[in-house]
């Protein structure tokens, strides 16, 4: 009686990088990053890679030596091989996870604790964006300096809190219950600043513009993150 054989996939092996070179970069004095497929070219500190590497903010990242946060580091790697089927960036966060712990000897754990953040939540005058169809484009770009500006590419608000994490520098947790994808464009000044030109109108900040233009509130309050918290971490290993 002939017997069926169900063989499983076996699961595809972790990216690794097939060269990668460190150095201690004495001039760098913030973060800078360059990625194209298959390839990671930045200037950072252990802090932010650690952060780039397991998709997490800055302040998710907690402990480490004093070193992690003012000594900079030029990595240039280059994968192994790129797999087609899966995102180019996920696939340099893997790879970069384990040039950490093998050059740096990282060790951490995780835990989840509340902290002071933010809740994202209708303003009292009520959510002001139309949602738009998913044309399969997705995501968000933003402009630097005094003068700040985001443009958001059908996101959803789970998206729109994680670009605040981001400027805000606290986790923002979304509260607006608001299904469905938006796109929008929105400008304020950094830190209050307010334009020396009469002709150019002075910008809100950042929390009234979010109320103004999106209809949207940030309330500050405890929310609860996973924190990951570095047991040890040595510097680099020589090339």
């Amino acid at each position: 009686m002939p017997v069926s054989v169900w063989c499983q996939d076996a699961p595809a092996p972790k990216p690794v990088f097939e060269a990668a070179s460190i150095k201690l970069d004495p001039k760098a004095d913030g973060a800078d990053s360059e990625n194209t497929p298959g390839l990671l070219r930045a200037q950072m500190t252990l802090r932010r890679y650690i952060a780039y590497a397991y998709d997490v903010r800055d302040f998710q990242v907690k402990g480490g030596p004093n070193w992690i946060d003012s000594d900079h580091y030029a990595i240039t790697a280059k994968l192994e091989r790129v797999d087609p089927r899966r995102p180019g960036s996920i696939q340099l966060r893997e790879a970069l996870q384990t040039l950490l712990a093998e050059r740096f000897q990282l060790k951490f754990h995780h835990e989840s604790k509340e902290i002071g953040g933010y809740a994202l939540m209708t303003a009292k005058g009520g959510f002001k964006l139309t949602p738009v169809a998913d044309g399969g484009n997705h995501g968000t770009s933003s402009r630097g300096g005094l003068t700040r500006q985001l443009t958001a590419t059908q996101v959803d608000m789970e998206r729109v809190a994680a670009f605040l994490a981001r400027e805000t520098g606290s986790p923002v947790q979304d509260q607006t219950h608001i299904p469905g994808l938006y796109t929008f464009t929105l400008e304020w000044a950094r830190d209050d600043r307010k334009s020396s030109s009469p002709e150019q109108p002075a910008l809100p900040s950042l929390f009234v513009a979010i109320q103004e233009k999106l209809g949207l509130r940030l309330e500050g309050r405890k929310v609860p993150v996973d924190l990951l918290i570095i047991d040890s971490a040595a510097p680099p290993s020589e090339n």
